[in-house]
């Protein structure tokens, strides 16, 4: 069962709103949200794979380069959440 999108969205919504970031690097974002709202529970390796690596072939650490503070941001908000969402399961 999938996170609700609004709870998705406000979780990653200060990446989102973060105006530095290009048009790739918000769509990772929409993305990792999507997968969430699809799927719950989504492992940090997920990142790396497709449909994330069609936006950059290296991975996200490449996509955001010079942006190290975002994606490692990123990483511990998919981390939260992951957690959050296998509490409420138990």
């Amino acid at each position: 069962m999938g996170l609700d999108r609004a709870a998705a969205q406000a979780a990653f919504g200060e990446f989102l709103s973060d105006r530095s970031l290009n048009p790739s690097q918000i769509r990772f974002v929409e993305m990792v949200i999507d997968q969430l709202t699809a799927r719950g529970v989504m492992d940090a390796s997920a990142l790396y794979e497709s449909p994330f690596s069609n936006i950059h072939a290296e991975g996200p650490d490449a996509l955001f380069d010079g942006r190290e503070k975002v994606i490692e941001g990123i990483f511990e908000k998919l981390k939260a959440v992951n957690s959050e969402l296998i509490a409420n399961v138990g």
